[in-house]
Formats: structure tokens, C-alpha cells, sequence
């Protein structure tokens, strides 16, 4: 049987956002929290899975409501 869970590291200080968010604006493009796709918020957090190539930018509200445990605050 083949496990479904997934891992994923966590991306939530200032200094490693800022730096996503410049790579990203290089090639055009910009973070927008892939859950809810408010473009007027700021990012809070990241969630890479480490499985693949996917990345997943949340917000500060959509941040917030992840379970205890996903991330540091």
C-alpha cells in the first residue's frame, strides 16, 4: 500500500519571502496566495512539497488557518 501523506517544508521569515518574491518577479510573475487568489495580500508562508516541484504561497489569513503543527506561529 502506497503512503499518501506527503512532506513539505514550511518557508515563513521575512528574509527567505522577500527573496521567493524577487526570483519570482525576474520571471514575470508574482506570489499570490494559492489559496484564496487575493492578489492585495501579502504573503505570510510558503509550503514546499518536497515530493515534486509545487509550491504553494498562503497569505496571512489563509496562513492562520493552517493546523496547529504546519507551521511555526
Amino acid at each position: 500500500m502506497q503512503s499518501e501523506l506527503i512532506q513539505i517544508e514550511t518557508i515563513e521569515d521575512a528574509s527567505s519571502l522577500a527573496a521567493l518574491s524577487a526570483a519570482a518577479r525576474s520571471r514575470g510573475a508574482e506570489l499570490v496566495c494559492r489559496r484564496c487568489l487575493n492578489i492585495g495580500e501579502a504573503i505570510a508562508g510558503v509550503l514546499v512539497m518536497l515530493e515534486g516541484d509545487e509550491i504553494w504561497a498562503l497569505c496571512g489569513p489563509c496562513w492562520r488557518e493552517l493546523p496547529r503543527g504546519m507551521h511555526a506561529a
